[in-house]
């Protein structure tokens, strides 16, 4: 492979030591590598390795407790509260995963809220293995810093306030909605910054309100738009209030602690309302009739998650692109913790 192109296992192994090099336990490490590289191989760059520049920001101020694991503050019939102790958002939501399809296998269904927690990742990573178990899962996640204006304003008020929602697949892959309320991830704007990349016009706005597709605009004071005008401004509010409320990490622009993640999981058996072979069948029958709804030698249309079901099939044969930029900014964070990265040649 090429001095840019790496194997999953490469970035893992050069990810897990960088975090060990920040204080984790090689166990969360590793579970933290692999959801990381993992965003990397479906086509989530902004969610992949580039995140331990981020992370390595927090840990002289205290904001990432390296060492916390977490745990399961209470449970009760089909509600739980995972504590995370300020530690790694991935693991904090993995056993929030857990939690939520066992429940829901005993009730029917389950709602999981996780405090004190991190930044968790990818929101996908989370539903598809709930899809995994043959159930619906949903999960909102309020960001904590103020990055995102509100429709009919130009002030930093929301954060990019993910939502996902997943069902049990065809064809090898889970059907996975993902996405930031904002048009564009704040992650993937500091990812353009990076690689000196304009991002696509009518996501930003500069800091006096005039549009911009200059990445650099974002850390000057501008924001972030939401998708769809009112209606992603909307189900960003609600998604900061309620996930911000109940997880007591508090809406963005109340809460100043600017880097938690206040999620809720949710987990429905489908199995309690059709059987799972006869979802799948019909399922099934559906993306024929979605593929075929293309023009006549035109794109076909795709099922939510394909594209991604896609990339990492293509990036497991051909490997994963990290580009100089990437490679230069986490040679610098291991580089602060004594770890030497000799995988990159920037």
């Amino acid at each position: 492979m090429s001095n840019d192109i790496f194997t999953p296992e490469a970035l893992e192994g050069l990810t897990s030591r960088v975090l060990i090099g920040m204080g984790a336990s090689p166990e969360s490490a590793r579970a933290v590598a692999k959801s990381l590289v993992l965003s990397n191989l479906v086509g989530h760059d902004s969610h992949g390795i580039i995140r331990l520049v981020e992370y390595s920001s927090w840990v002289p101020t205290g904001q990432l407790v390296t060492g916390a694991l977490p745990k399961i503050a209470w449970k009760k019939e089909a509600t739980a509260l995972i504590d995370g102790g300020w530690g790694w958002g991935q693991t904090a939501s993995a056993l929030a995963v857990d939690i939520a399809i066992s429940t829901a296998r005993e009730m029917g269904t389950s709602t999981v809220v996780l405090s004190r927690t991190n930044h968790i990742g990818r929101l996908g990573e989370y539903v598809d293995s709930i899809a995994d178990a043959g159930m619906m899962g949903i999960a909102i996640c309020n960001t904590g810093g103020e990055v995102v204006a509100p429709f009919g304003g130009i002030k930093r008020l929301l954060g990019t306030n993910p939502f996902s929602w997943s069902v049990p697949g065809v064809d090898g892959y889970n059907l996975i909605l993902d996405f930031s309320t904002a048009v564009v991830a704040a992650g993937k704007v500091v990812l353009a910054a990076m690689n000196d990349k304009e991002i696509e016009p009518g996501a930003l706005i500069d800091k006096n309100g005039a549009p911009s597709t200059r990445a650099q605009d974002l850390d000057d004071g501008g924001a972030l738009l939401t998708f769809g005008g009112h209606k992603g401004s909307g189900m960003s509010v609600l998604i900061d209030v309620a996930a911000g409320i109940l997880s007591g990490n508090m809406p963005a622009a109340i809460s100043k602690r600017g880097n938690g993640n206040g999620t809720v999981i949710m987990a429905v058996d489908i199995s309690r309302f059709v059987g799972l072979d006869v979802f799948r069948s019909i399922t099934e029958q559906f993306a024929v009739a979605l593929h075929d709804a293309g023009a006549p030698g035109g794109a076909r249309p795709f099922m939510p998650g394909e594209i991604e079901a896609r990339t990492k099939a293509k990036r497991l044969s051909e490997g994963i692109h990290v580009s100089r930029g990437v490679q230069q900014n986490i040679v610098e964070v291991a580089t602060q913790y004594g770890v030497k990265i000799p995988e990159f040649g920037a």
